[in-house]
């Protein structure tokens, strides 16, 4: 990791904040269909217009009447306000103007805390100074929300808990993790949350519910967006997991569930540039213990009824987790998390493939990590480089799903032992590293535990279990 200290607001980005100076959230919309509900937002800055649409699936209609209540009028407000992140970027306006009706004094700071951490590495891959006054406020349009609208402490807008858990499953091997976790391995059932799923993910989740059901979001990028993009206006990481926190509670709420839960790490936390312009940069923020305790705090003054939020997963590294699957090897040959090629196989080219490879090598055998990717990437000299960055030896930790950098010297050296640091190519430089040779040994990373405060106390005494498997 490294720091950066200066930046500035291009002379491009400075004319699209004139011609841009006020992008608002115009309405937020939930019309319920046969099979769920529709969300449509309505967005605009100046002469654009942007209206998404989002749908959620798997809810009966006695579940969807559900969706005019105060919290899931505020659940579908907050949705409204990270996917106009997604459309904002491209002008990068001083003001978000939320309508609506719009959020009270307190929920507006709540949102002034929340950008700039969830678009810390837009700013930073952009080279944009988010530091300067008057770069971002987000700010009511009108009063707030009219008297009665608003819930009146945790007694009103409660839901009957009829529910299982559900359980936000991508495909990758953290939800395989998290689903066998809690579904004691099949002896319980648990609802899935699915995003725009492909046929591997969508699968292997057949075989975990157990008698619950799937509830799955669909969600597509407007073509009126992919346009600004290709005119060059500024582009890159939006807070997708906050996204999808919300959107799962949410479907939740309305289902009747009573807690929703991640697959989110302890390695989430490690930030991939140390600091820009004096604060962290985390691809993963809204995976982070940081994150899920504002959003907890966000629940519990704003939403009450709705289901908790956690990850029951926090107290492990991403090598823990993955050892946690020892038993059920078929399972996780299955799960796919290559961000390049969409969960639908691997690309052996990017950091991720690059860790999954890694960490399957050190905890189940060489053998195996090419089995499971297809390809031997130990061998390929031109992830040197790749791995060099992942172990924090050169340049910033890649901006991907990966372990954190002593996971990945650890995983290296083990990986190295008795073999000659030329027989993996790739992994050549990092094992002749004095970091790597002094890294903590495998055994010694694996028995370790983080902060559980967050976990569910249901969940905690399966979650030490699974970690210790």
């Amino acid at each position: 990791m490294h720091d950066v200290t200066t930046t500035g607001i291009s002379p491009q980005l400075q004319r699209l904040r004139e011609d841009y100076p006020v992008f608002r959230i115009e309405a937020a919309q939930a019309t319920r269909t046969p099979g769920g509900v529709a969300l449509e937002f309505a967005f605009a800055a100046g002469d654009l217009r942007f209206r998404p649409v989002v749908e959620l699936t798997g809810l009966s209609p006695g579940e969807t009447a559900a969706v005019t209540t105060p919290t899931a009028r505020r659940m579908i407000r907050a949705l409204a306000i990270i996917e106009a992140f997604s459309y904002w970027k491209a002008l990068c306006s001083p003001v978000i103007e939320v309508a609506l009706p719009a959020p009270d004094a307190a929920e507006l700071d709540w949102w002034r805390s929340f950008w700039p951490g969830a678009m810390g590495e837009f700013f930073y891959r952009n080279g944009i100074d988010y530091t300067v006054p008057g770069f971002l406020d987000i700010r009511a349009a009108a009063g707030p929300e009219p008297a009665g609208s608003e819930p009146a402490g945790p007694g009103r807008d409660e839901r009957a808990v009829t529910a299982p858990p559900l359980v936000m499953f991508s495909g990758g091997k953290d939800s395989l993790a998290l689903a066998r976790i809690v579904t004691s391995g099949g002896a319980v059932p648990a609802d899935l949350f699915l995003y725009n799923p492909v046929a591997g993910q969508r699968g292997l989740a057949e075989s975990l519910a157990h008698g619950g059901r799937f509830l799955e979001v669909r969600r597509t990028i407007l073509a009126e967006l992919l346009r600004l993009n290709a005119a060059g206006h500024p582009n890159g990481h939006t807070p997708f997991s906050a996204y999808l926190a919300i959107a799962a509670m949410l479907a939740g709420y309305l289902r009747g569930t009573g807690f929703v839960v991640a697959g989110n790490s302890r390695s989430d936390d490690e930030p991939n540039v140390e600091s820009y312009l004096g604060h962290p940069v985390n691809h993963q923020w809204t995976k982070s213990y940081e994150f899920e305790s504002a959003l907890a705090a966000y629940r519990d003054r704003w939403l009450p009824g709705a289901p908790g939020y956690s990850s029951p997963l926090r107290p492990l590294y991403e090598l823990q987790i993955i050892a946690s699957l020892s038993g059920d090897i078929d399972g996780y040959l299955q799960t796919a998390s290559c961000n390049r090629v969409k969960g639908e196989g691997w690309c052996r080219s990017c950091a991720k493939c690059a860790w999954v490879f890694l960490a399957t090598a050190a905890l189940f055998g060489h053998d195996l990590a090419v089995r499971k990717t297809g390809g031997d990437m130990f061998a390929d000299p031109a992830l040197a480089g790749v791995y060099a960055e992942m172990a924090g030896l050169t340049g910033s930790k890649p901006f991907e799903c990966t372990g954190t950098e002593e996971e990945v010297r650890t995983a290296i050296r083990a990986v190295g032992q008795g073999h000659n640091p030329d027989d993996f190519p790739a992994l050549a430089t990092c094992l002749r590293a004095a970091a790597v040779t002094a890294a903590r040994p495998l055994t010694a990373l694996l028995a370790d535990w983080g902060r559980d405060d967050l976990v569910p106390a249901a969940l905690l005494s399966q979650v030490r279990r699974y970690g210790s498997a």
